[in-house]
This record gives C-alpha cells, sequence and structure tokens, in this order.
C-alpha cells in the first residue's frame, strides 16, 4: 500500500484548507466588529451617560437610538455572513465534493 498522496489529493487539500482560512478570515472579522459595535455601546452607557441622554427629540434619546441599532447591526452582520456563504463557501465546499 502506497503512503504517497497524489496531485489532485493534494490540491483538494489545498483548496480545502484555503476555504477553511477563508471561512475564518469572515468569521473573526465579522466577530471583532460586532465585539466593537457592542463593547462601544456598553462603554458609552457606563462612561458617558450624558451623552447617551442627549434628546434628540422629545421622548428620544441618543440611547434609545443607539440601543436598537446595537441589535440591528448584529443582524445585518449575520446577513452579511450568509451572502458570503451562500456566495463563496457553499460554491466551494460543492466543488470539492466532487
Amino acid at each position: 500500500m502506497s503512503a504517497g498522496v497524489s496531485a489532485g489529493e493534494s490540491k483538494d487539500k489545498a483548496s480545502a484548507d484555503e476555504l477553511a482560512n477563508r471561512r475564518l478570515g469572515v468569521a473573526v472579522t465579522l466577530s471583532i466588529v460586532m465585539i466593537a459595535i457592542y463593547f462601544g455601546f456598553m462603554g458609552l452607557f457606563a462612561f458617558n451617560k450624558p451623552l447617551l441622554g442627549t434628546v434628540l427629540a422629545p421622548g428620544l434619546s441618543l440611547c434609545i437610538i443607539l440601543g436598537p441599532a446595537v441589535i440591528v447591526s448584529s443582524f445585518l452582520l449575520c446577513l452579511v455572513y450568509v451572502r458570503w456563504a451562500n456566495r463563496v463557501y457553499d460554491p466551494g465546499v460543492a466543488a470539492l465534493k466532487r
């Protein structure tokens, strides 16, 4: 039995590694963005409450705008990942299965 690896298997392994590295890069980037958004808001909440209490309109403060914006940003980042996965990752996995 030969312990050698064929050229095709080597190419598949390289393609799989590249795809995995791209996925990791996208996941880490999106995670860092979400962490920055969340901890930025929490930092403002902890250290600059007067800024968040700024009234933009009667009954509407900056905090009321930024709080939901943090939640909406998480959905938008999820959408970015899903679109990337559908356009890049899933076709890459399908190509590796062939």
